[in-house]
């Protein structure tokens, strides 16, 4: 049984659990999903998969239900795609077959984490930096699940119609602009939309031709953030060099994997100031289609990031117990100014085919987290482990 985010619902854990159920029913396990959210009082069909609802008592991310799921449904294996912390340690106790692959986002691993995390059987983390995060606090045998991106979905198309194409689609000129990405939950401050609105305050300053993109909330109502339209302006960000999502089908999950794709392939460049990433889907999916990135080297990002990497800021304690880092925005312009002139470079030392075959190298540089790449390398062996496990654990003496 399968333990996160609805299938449907456009997030890293929604996207993820996509694409493991579907993985794990491939390889001929029976699966059933116990929703963390997104479905309440109503057990749902997907893909002919069953998923069980959540509880609807907010907080408790179906971690109330979840043993009764996997009682009533005969489940051998309880498999949960959430941060550890939500995990109650006496449900994991009792369940015994707890497989818990968990984002990890700061250093060292948040205290909180830890308990929960003891409780269970089997321990993953999304990256070798969070594997070493894991181990560093005490916790044996831990093994490494990267995220995984479908190369159907996610692959470099032609820049230059991918372009034309989006700014059809959003509603403006595009021609001649250099267009750079964000997308980020404006949820709480992790996302760190204060240093992506200072860093492009010093960056458009120079390039009157580069627009923001920001693919969000733009009110925080939705996501318990903030006003990022009055955050850009405090930073004294110019209106007509940020454009937002269309604000009614993003907030009802009408924009799925294609919307993105397309936009990805349209980009120069995606821009990630997050405090602490667990993996950072949009990274891997932005450089699956050949658009390069600026990230800062810290936690996932700057393990899965593949192209410049912010080293500079400082690390404060903004979660319990635990360190994340706070990129000086003016390192990151400085990052952003050589990832544009790289560009300019490629284009006018030949044409734009040389970018097009650059966008092409770093496309196939995301091939570890093809899913089918992820499942032959770690999703197959942690079974085998899990397997062997539960047969060592069911042998008796005499056996």
């Amino acid at each position: 049984m399968w333990h996160s985010c609805k299938p449907t619902i456009a997030s890293g854990y929604g996207t993820q659990t996509k694409i493991m159920v579907r993985a794990l029913r491939k390889l001929g396990h029976e699966v059933a999903i116990s929703c963390s959210c997104g479905t309440t009082m109503a057990t749902e069909l997907w893909d002919g998969i069953m998923c069980f609802p959540d509880s609807g008592h907010i907080g408790k991310y179906g971690m109330d239900v979840v043993q009764t799921h996997a009682q009533r449904w005969g489940a051998d294996v309880v498999w949960s795609w959430l941060d550890a912390f939500v995990i109650p340690p006496d449900v994991a106790t009792k369940l015994g077959n707890w497989a818990a692959w968990v984002p990890v986002d700061s250093e060292p691993v948040m205290v909180r984490n830890v308990k929960p995390l003891e409780s269970v059987r089997w321990r993953m983390a999304p990256t070798k930096w969070g594997v070493r995060m894991l181990e560093d606090a005490g916790l044996k045998r831990v093994m490494l699940l990267p995220c995984a991106h479908d190369p159907a979905q996610f692959h470099a198309t032609s820049h230059v119609a991918a372009k034309a194409e989006f700014g059809k689609v959003i509603n403006k000129d595009l021609t001649g602009k250099y267009l750079v990405n964000v997308v980020s939950a404006n949820s709480a401050e992790r996302k760190n939309f204060q240093a992506i609105f200072a860093a492009w305050k010093l960056f458009s300053a120079n390039h009157p031709e580069a627009l923001l993109y920001l693919h969000t909330d733009v009110t925080g109502y939705f996501s318990a953030g903030q006003d990022l339209t009055a955050l850009a302006k405090l930073y004294g960000v110019e209106n007509d060099s940020v454009c937002f999502v269309s604000q009614w089908e993003y907030n009802t999950g009408q924009l799925g994997e294609d919307y993105l794709a397309l936009m990805y392939n349209a980009s120069d460049l995606h821009l990630n100031c997050c405090f602490g990433e667990g993996f950072g889907l949009p990274i891997m999916d932005a450089q699956a289609c050949g658009c390069p990135t600026v990230v800062p080297d810290f936690a996932a990002a700057g393990e899965i990031g593949l192209c410049y990497k912010v080293r500079r800021g400082n690390r404060y304690s903004t979660v319990p117990g635990a360190f994340q880092l706070m990129v000086d925005p003016e390192a990151v312009a400085s990052a952003m100014e050589l990832a544009y002139y790289a560009r300019r470079n490629m284009m006018e030392e030949v044409n734009e085919g040389i970018e097009q075959h650059e966008r092409n190298m770093l496309s196939k540089a995301t091939a570890p987290w093809q899913v089918d790449n992820v499942v032959a390398n770690h999703l197959m062996p942690i079974l085998k482990q899990i397997a062997d496990d539960r047969r060592d654990s069911a042998c008796s003496p005499a056996c």
